[in-house]
Formats: structure tokens, sequence, C-alpha cells
């Protein structure tokens, strides 16, 4: 693979990462809105946090998933320039995947508040 076919699908890496973050504070705010919605439903309820919480678990599994993908290809681009230093170092943070110690902490938080925040909205 050249140098700019792996900058590409760097690029792609980030959007989705980007659209992963959208899709689950989408998710997270539509939740909040049904909740309240389906008070009188325990069981809809119950159902809807359920499918949150598989949501919210995949979503994070798989934007792993896509931070490793980034990585590798981090790790190609710089064999790719190893003869040209000067360059790999002006593109290293630019094509540098977010660390998952970022990313699984602000996931995990985000949850935990949808979470609380519909059982409170949730309370009869």
């Amino acid at each position: 693979m050249t140098a700019d076919t792996l900058l590409a699908e760097i690029a792609k890496k980030s959007d989705f990462i980007f659209a992963g973050w959208n899709v689950l504070m989408l998710a997270g705010i539509a939740w909040l809105v049904v909740i309240p919605l389906v008070r009188t439903y325990p069981r809809v309820q119950f159902a809807v946090r359920v499918a949150f919480a598989f949501f919210a678990i995949t979503h994070l599994l798989g934007m792993l998933h896509v931070l490793k993908q980034w990585a590798s290809l981090e790790d190609a681009l710089k064999f790719a320039l190893a003869g040209e230093p000067e360059l790999r170092d002006k593109l290293a943070f630019a094509a540098m995947a977010p660390h998952a110690t970022w990313v699984v902490p602000f996931h995990l938080v985000f949850d935990l508040f949808v979470l609380t925040a519909a059982w409170w909205a949730g309370r009869k």
C-alpha cells in the first residue's frame, strides 16, 4: 500500500469514530425522550433499557475494533514512510489513533449518565 492509500484509510477510520460518537449521542438523547413516554409500561421501559445497554456495549466494542485497525494503519504508514523521516514526523500527529484509555472511560461515563437519567426520568 502506498502512503496516500494508508492516509485515506486512516481518514476513513477517523470519520467512522466521529460518526460513531454522533450515533451514540443521538441514541442516548432519543432514549431519554422515549423513557418518560413509556413510564406507565414497566416492561417496555425494561426492554428499552436492555436494548440501550446492548447497543452501548456493541458500539463500544465496534469502536475499539476500529481503533485497532487505525493503529495498524498508523504503523503501516510509519513503515511506508521510513525513507522519508521528515514527512513521517509531520504526519505522526495527524495519523495517530486515539488511545483506548481515552475512548473507553468517556464511553462508559456517557452510558452511565444515560442509564441514570433514564432511570430518573422513568420513576413514578
